[in-house]
């Protein structure tokens, strides 16, 4: 990682940001993670003009991400797994309930059942095992969910001659989804813990990049002839998990 770092001020706020570049990048990007960390991810040599003028023009958007991690932050308490949590599922919220010894129960499971998330197991379930078997259902269910929101919105980008891209699910700290070059689109198995409508925003946001590769005007032309109503589902999206 570079070294290189720089800051923009955007009217009384000022932003700090630290420079990586990557051989295998050819254009700018930029990311915000939790914890008020911007990183500008740049082509080797890109220059600092270059890099502070993109910044500048995008000063917006990362005041508006701070904000959305900020009140996040101060809203989350720490998990601590244990009976009577409110945990989200597609925009829901579920009481969690742990039921651990169950002689009932041959093998470790979660359910959903009128408003409420169980965690089951014929054994003991200490804390750190109901994470454990939260995270994995979270994944599967991610899988599934995604998958068939992808296969109800590929139609439009199948008539224009595009290959349905490969799924892969996986924690992400800083973003909602990605498209490769390769055709791997990587989605936050956070997202199904939002409304689906909001999945569905994040899937055909990936899946314009199929025809506009960054976020030029004919990009926000496409999306908003399949989703009219992005902007709105967007906002809900910032809003949803806080």
């Amino acid at each position: 990682m570079s070294d290189r770092s720089g800051l923009v001020c955007y009217g009384d706020e000022v932003i700090r940001y630290e420079i990586v570049e990557r051989p295998s990048r050819r254009t700018l990007g930029i990311e915000v993670h939790p914890g008020g960390r911007v990183l500008v991810l740049a082509p080797r040599g890109c220059d600092d003009a270059t890099i502070d003028e993109k910044l500048r023009l995008r000063a917006g958007w990362v005041s508006r991400q701070l904000a959305t991690f900020s009140r996040y932050e101060r809203h989350t308490a720490p998990r601590q797994y244990l009976s009577g949590e409110s945990h989200r599922y597609l925009g829901r919220q579920y009481r969690l309930r742990v039921k651990a010894n169950d002689s009932d129960a041959r093998q470790d499971h979660v359910k959903l059942t009128r408003g409420e998330m169980w965690v089951i197991s014929p054994g003991e379930l200490p804390p750190a095992k109901v994470k454990a078997l939260l995270r994995r259902w979270y994944l599967g269910r991610a899988r599934d969910v995604f998958d068939a929101v992808l296969t109800d919105a590929f139609d439009t980008f199948q008539r224009l001659g595009h290959e349905r891209p490969r799924i892969v699910v996986r924690e992400m700290r800083s973003r909602w989804g990605s498209l490769s070059p390769g055709g791997q689109m990587t989605l936050n198995s956070r997202l199904v813990q939002a409304p689906r409508p909001c999945v569905e925003y994040v899937i055909v946001h990936e899946l314009c990049h199929l025809v506009h590769k960054n976020h030029s005007s004919e990009f926000f032309a496409l999306l908003g002839q399949i989703l009219p109503d992005w902007q709105a589902r967007k906002q809900r999206l910032e809003h949803a998990l806080l």
